[in-house]
């Protein structure tokens, strides 16, 4: 180690950590990547892969940071950098149209960057209204949170602990109190 810089793991360190995680601690990378590539041009799985790749290549992981954590962050930054990519790349598509025998150069139909940002506030309004219905239910809370990002119910039992009948349980308490909360479905 030199003097003044932070210790870093190496290859082979970071190949243990990720050899030694958990169940859980794949759910939650899975989890932050699923985060990361709603609405963007990226699988979550493919995020997942590259993030890996890129932690055995070319990152560098400090000592002091949990190898979880570095590798979401690095989900982070990868997500980031493909939505910059397809944000600031403009696509023309020529038409053909039946009055002219030319064509006609008109704008790509997927959502403009400011139409995909109103679409996840949208989103976060109701993602965060949900949640918000179980602030005094962590184990039911984190249920919610995990269906909203497509997780397994094995991994949502194995995340909060809860053996089957526990899980349908506190899935019965969900419905019921979402339910409550907005019996005629979702009304901002």
């Amino acid at each position: 180690m030199i003097t003044g810089q932070a210790a870093v793991r190496s290859r082979d360190e970071i190949i243990s950590a990720i050899r030694g995680l958990s169940a859980a601690d794949w759910a939650r990378l899975k989890k932050v990547a699923r985060c990361y590539t709603a609405g963007r041009p990226i699988e979550h799985e493919d995020l997942l892969q590259e993030a890996l790749a890129r932690a055995l290549d070319s990152r560098v992981c400090p000592a002091h940071i949990d190898v979880v954590k570095f590798l979401a962050e690095a989900l982070r930054s990868i997500a980031h950098g493909e939505a910059e990519k397809v944000e600031h790349k403009l696509v023309l598509v020529s038409k053909a149209v039946d009055d002219f025998p030319e064509a006609l150069d008109v704008r790509d139909p997927t959502p403009s960057a400011e139409e995909t940002m109103l679409s996840e506030e949208h989103a976060s309004g109701i993602r965060s209204a949900i949640l918000n219905l179980f602030n005094d239910d962590a184990q039911a809370r984190d249920i919610v949170e995990g269906t909203m990002e497509d997780m397994k119910a094995e991994e949502l039992r194995e995340l909060t602990g809860l053996d089957a009948t526990a899980y349908d349980t506190k899935r019965k308490l969900i419905r019921r109190r979402i339910d409550k909360a907005y019996p005629r479905g979702w009304k901002p």
